[in-house]
């Protein structure tokens, strides 16, 4: 098996840097609970969390973090010619029309709504295992990591359905 997403945080230098590596790990990765919380706690030991005079750079930073992880495992199921146009959609809210615009030529809109179901799945068994973390930090930036990515699919739901119309 792999290097762990904690080990390899712990490893790499930035945030790129433990993107790549993420990346190069194809989804094949354990991401249960144990796992999540190994990976928290491999950030809060590089971010100590303040009470007082919050740094929220290194906030947003744990957001992006576990951003990269949920992806990477919700796409790994996905067709691999599609899975770096939907890593891109999910990282960036505002190219999923012209993204999935562009898909839907290419796949059909019958195979969108296929990955879309695909993708909404994977995201909720991992909202479910977020929801099993136990309360604090770790479970906070999870949930702050996985918020957009709802809202992101909302998008998509909603370009699949306009391009299905007409």
């Amino acid at each position: 098996m792999s290097e762990s997403l904690a080990e390899i945080f712990t490893r790499e230098n930035d945030i790129e840097s433990f993107r790549k590596a993420v990346l190069s790990l194809d989804g094949e990765f354990p991401f249960d609970g144990p796992s999540m919380i190994a990976l928290g706690e491999a950030y809060f030991a590089r971010f100590p969390e303040k009470f007082r005079g919050r740094d929220m750079e290194e906030i947003r930073l744990g957001y992006a973090v576990t951003r990269i992880c949920i992806v990477e495992s919700i796409i790994k199921e996905m067709d691999r010619g599609r899975r770096a146009v939907y890593r891109e959609m999910l990282h960036d809210a505002g190219r999923v029309a012209p993204l999935i615009e562009a898909l839907s030529s290419s796949a059909g809109v019958g195979t969108l709504h296929e990955d879309c179901r695909i993708l909404s799945e994977a995201l909720a068994r991992t909202k479910e295992t977020i929801d099993e973390i136990p309360k604090g930090m770790v479970k906070e930036r999870f949930i702050g990591g996985i918020s957009n990515l709802h809202n992101i699919l909302y998008l998509f739901k909603m370009t699949i359905g306009r391009l299905s119309a007409g």
